[in-house]
């Protein structure tokens, strides 16, 4: 009788210890499967991340060259087609490499495939720049500007497409392999409990080596979850960087340095923020309406890219069918936001571009264009935009005209506030002067 229960407690325990074994091995299953989905994410996301941060990083470097190539002097031509090539050699064995990252992906794969894209949409744009540059000094501006709208622009929009949504697909990863883990993390807390019910020693040890293993799940979703964000705050301010370098090569046609976007977004700000402290437009100037408005701002005047460099930079007054070709960078600027930013970025900041771009010269008498309104029929940032684009374009030289001074800047939007602009914008602007005198 001894002996059976002998025999029966061994049996016991030891099924006990098998249970708690098998518990504890498979609790090392999941923290190895767990550290190999891991390990393969990170691999896949910032390998893909980092080539493509890389492309473009070169092509913004390469199309300011290419501004530069085009507006530039004979003189200095030679100069700035020299920075071109160079940087055209570096985006070509970018290329390269970029080809040697397809070669360790699946083929036919979704992000093979986008990388594909990016790969034969940058050589057919660096091939599609060297007819551009043939082109100048041959062809007319009408003709550089209509290539440069049907070919370099949808080039240039769908390697930007491609790389987004190769972000958009790593993002992915990151929430597929979240899911995973919970999963495992589900069954190892079930192994867990069955080991506490066979064994108080199995337990023991189960729920040590448990606390162990959820720990480095929970410390490694913690990880992935602040990759996450900053993987979202890396595209954000790629696109940032990547709206500010158009909005600078627009400027560069027309002679400015790229500090004008800079000022009048940042006038644009004070204005907002002037407004807010004084509890105006209360249901519409939220923190996300302001921060929308201040980062849109550059884009202003990005429908001057489809003008010709003759009227861009004619030193003299525009004569009237002049005049009627350079109004129409309001709605190409609106066209363009849509074009580019329109399945990218959220609609609120959206629409805010589009709003800017398109009304930035309605005048609040109703006789501005391109669209004739009046009033509040006017969006609020455009209302804004068009103080403090105003305001700066007086105070700063431009090829056809000396800067104006201050004072009077100041003196001539006061006596259009009813007329040209919302008096209450220039309530709050001239609120600002002696702040804007300091900074000057």
């Amino acid at each position: 009788m001894k002996k059976s229960i002998s025999i029966s407690a061994l049996i016991v325990i030891f099924v006990a210890e098998f249970v708690g074994l098998l518990g504890i091995m498979y609790l090392r299953y999941c923290l190895d499967v767990q550290t190999t989905l891991y390990d393969s994410m990170i691999e896949q996301v910032f390998e893909a991340e980092s080539d493509v941060e890389q492309i473009r990083s070169l092509l913004y470097k390469y199309e300011y060259n290419m501004s530069s190539v085009l507006n530039s002097t004979v003189a200095a031509k030679e100069e700035t087609m020299k920075a071109l090539m160079e940087t055209e050699i570096e985006i070509r064995n970018q290329m390269i490499s970029h080809g040697e990252v397809m070669k360790t992906m699946k083929r036919g794969s979704e992000k093979e495939a986008l990388f594909r894209s990016v790969n034969d949409d940058v050589l057919h744009y660096l091939n599609f720049n060297v007819v551009l540059l043939s082109m100048k000094g041959t062809e007319s501006e009408e003709d550089i500007a209509e290539f440069t709208s049907s070919f370099i622009f949808p080039l240039m929009e769908r390697v930007n497409n491609s790389i987004n949504t190769l972000s958009k697909l790593s993002k992915s990863y990151i929430v597929r392999s979240k899911s995973e883990v919970d999963s495992h993390l589900m069954y190892s807390r079930f192994f867990a409990k069955i080991g506490f019910l066979v064994i108080i020693i199995s337990i023991l040890m189960s729920i040590f080596y448990s606390y162990k293993v959820l720990k480095e799940l929970e410390e490694n979703n913690d990880f992935l979850k602040s990759k996450s964000e900053q993987s979202e705050m890396r595209i954000s301010e790629i696109q940032n960087n990547t709206i500010m370098g158009l909005a600078d090569l627009v400027e560069s046609r027309s002679g400015e340095t790229g500090q004008h976007v800079k000022r009048t977004s940042h006038l644009v700000n004070m204005i907002l923020k002037q407004a807010k402290k004084k509890g105006l437009w209360s249901d519409i100037l939220t923190d996300e309406y302001i921060d929308c408005v201040t980062r849109a701002a550059p884009m202003h005047d990005i429908g001057k890219i489809v003008i010709p460099d003759a009227i861009l930079n004619k030193s003299g007054k525009l004569d009237e069918q002049e005049f009627e070709i350079m109004k129409t960078h309001s709605s190409a600027g609106g066209k363009i936001v849509s074009e580019i930013i329109g399945g990218v970025e959220n609609k609120m900041y959206v629409d805010i571009a589009f709003d800017i771009a398109s009304f930035h010269h309605e005048k609040w008498n109703g006789k501005g264009y391109p669209a004739g309104k009046r009033g509040e029929e006017i969006p609020l940032c455009a209302r804004i935009m068009a103080v403090a684009d105003v305001f700066d374009a007086l105070v700063s030289e431009r090829c056809y005209k000396k800067p104006m001074s201050y004072e009077d800047a100041f003196s001539l939007i006061e006596k259009e506030a009813g007329e040209h602009f919302d008096p209450q914008v220039v309530m709050l602007f001239m609120e600002l002067k002696d702040e804007i005198f300091k900074e000057r």
